[in-house]
């Protein structure tokens, strides 16, 4: 009896039409999510558009809540993924937050739900609420240091109000977005965030 030959493969890695099917399907709910809002959006929306089953979409997401949790982490990753691309420290890391937000001129799906998002997590009970509270936190925290050690460096003068400095910084870039996003005369938000960031350079730069 002839030996069975070994079954031929694609050459594709165990579990990537797997990891690809939930790319597809974080595409989908983030772009409904910022079209009509976490509340206005169904977990069969997202299925049909993603181009699979409702059980399908279930296998990977339980819940609508999980599928929120994953589109706003996904967010947060590619944040994360230009900032370790610039791992600079003190106020040049301040700095680095420029090319985030020209970065965000390019992907106004996401701007577009996470300013939708913001605006519903205002209340309690809303499943982004504490993601978005924990953001900011995040956010601020290392905007802080950052200045902290500029401050350290000699950089900036003693009484540089660095939390101050942080809460301002995330106020423009929340703000602009939604600026840039209802109106397309707009300029682009990249160029009036770094004017703030220079002017509050110069304004606390040590002589």
């Amino acid at each position: 009896m002839a030996a069975r030959r070994p079954r031929a493969t694609s050459g594709r890695p165990r579990g990537a039409d797997s990891v690809q099917r939930r790319a597809e399907i974080l595409d989908a709910a983030e772009e409904l999510f910022a079209e009509q809002g976490y509340r206005g959006v169904s977990m069969s929306a997202v299925a049909r558009a993603a181009g699979i089953s409702q059980t399908g979409l279930v296998h990977h997401f339980a819940t609508k809540d999980d599928l929120l949790a994953a589109v706003l982490d996904r967010r947060d990753e590619q944040d994360t993924a230009h900032l370790l691309t610039t791992p600079e420290q003190g106020w040049r890391f301040v700095e680095t937050l420029v090319g985030i937000v020209r970065q965000n001129e390019e992907r106004e799906t996401l701007v577009r739900l996470y300013t939708a998002l913001s605006g519903e997590a205002v209340t309690p009970d809303h499943p982004a609420t504490r993601w978005l509270r924990r953001h900011h936190h995040d956010v601020r925290e290392n905007i802080t240091a950052a200045v902290e050690q500029a401050v350290a460096d000699g950089e900036l003068v003693a009484e540089t109000p660095a939390d101050h400095i942080a809460r301002l910084l995330i106020a423009a870039m929340d703000g602009l977005q939604v600026q840039w996003l209802v109106d397309e005369t707009d300029p682009p938000m990249a160029e009036d965030f770094r004017r703030l960031v220079e002017t509050l350079h110069a304004q606390w730069r040590a002589d």
